[in-house]
């Protein structure tokens, strides 16, 4: 009889504990959700396109380099499918063009879009590394919508992203950004960025887009919430489990052909072809902060 007694009360705790957690499951997806259609009250920034091929040839070097805009969206900016990242996350990017978002987008809210990560209806955008794009000066931002409205018209649209429910709840719990327009801070002082130059000052606003992978301290190790199948980063610092062996020439190889010193491939979810067309100032910018930085062990992010 208490045996009995006992496996009822223990069924009826593990009820109990299951219908906690589908609860708390229910309300972080709702939450979500909710965050997804809130809108962001972000003024747009006074861009306007330039027809100047100066201003669009800097426009499509920071498209092709490390403005990664091509890597997302496609050679054309037509629009790409990209990772299926499991159960987290199915990446679709727009097509850009006046095709696409191009048409509907004025010169202003592009740029909205790019610095803050905010649609043109208020919402955030999801997944669009926004940190990568925020530091961006004027001419910089003027330069890749020049550029995007330079581009031939590719005719058709793509499906947004699909965030699914693993997806949100790793947004939720605070593991794996999704709102784009929840990771900068849109009231905060614009930062001065110095000219293009092969200085660590120069470097350091270049390797914000290494952080989404290398982690915060550019350390490596398996990204949180990633599934098993994405490959874990490797550290970036100066310490002896990541660069602390390397020559700025062996770097620089690395850059230039997604090889590494012992003859292994870089992976092909490393956008080589991103920093491979950036330049050797920028290349060598990079290499002089990744030395300048302090030597973190393999792992800690």
């Amino acid at each position: 009889m208490k045996l009995k007694m006992a496996m009822k009360w223990i069924g009826a705790s593990l009820l109990t504990i299951v219908g906690l957690v589908l609860l708390v499951v229910v309300i972080q997806i709702l939450r979500f959700d909710r965050a997804r259609r809130a809108i962001h009250d972000v003024p747009l920034p006074a861009i306007t396109a330039s027809s100047d091929s100066a201003v669009i040839a800097r426009g499509r070097h920071l498209a092709e380099s490390f403005g990664g805009c091509v890597a997302c969206h496609g050679a054309t900016l037509g629009g790409k499918l990209g990772e299926d990242i499991e159960n987290i996350l199915v990446i679709r990017a727009p097509n850009l063009t006046r095709g696409g978002r191009g048409t509907l987008y004025s010169d202003g809210q592009l740029a909205r879009a790019i610095r803050y990560g905010v649609r043109m209806d208020g919402t955030s955008l999801v997944f669009m590394p926004t940190p990568e794009h925020n530091w961006w000066p004027d001419e910089d931002l003027t330069a890749v919508v020049s550029y995007i409205r330079s581009l031939p018209t590719v005719e058709g649209a793509m499906e947004p992203p699909e965030v699914r429910p693993l997806g949100k709840l790793l947004h939720e719990f605070g593991i794996f950004e999704m709102l784009s327009a929840e990771t900068v801070d849109p009231d905060a002082a614009r930062e001065a960025v110095p000219a293009p130059e092969p200085t660590a000052r120069y470097g350091a606003f270049l390797a914000r887009g290494c952080i989404g992978c290398h982690g915060e301290r550019l350390s490596g190790g398996k990204i949180p919430g990633a599934p098993s199948t994405l490959p874990i980063p490797r550290n970036l610092t100066p310490h002896e489990t990541g660069l602390g062996n390397w020559t700025e020439e062996q770097f620089m190889s690395l850059l230039n052909t997604g090889i590494r010193p012992d003859g292994r491939r870089l992976d092909p979810f490393m956008p080589i072809a991103t920093v491979q067309s950036a330049n050797e100032t920028e290349k060598r910018a990079l290499w002089a902060y990744l030395r300048s930085i302090e030597p973190i062990a393999f792992g800690n992010r």
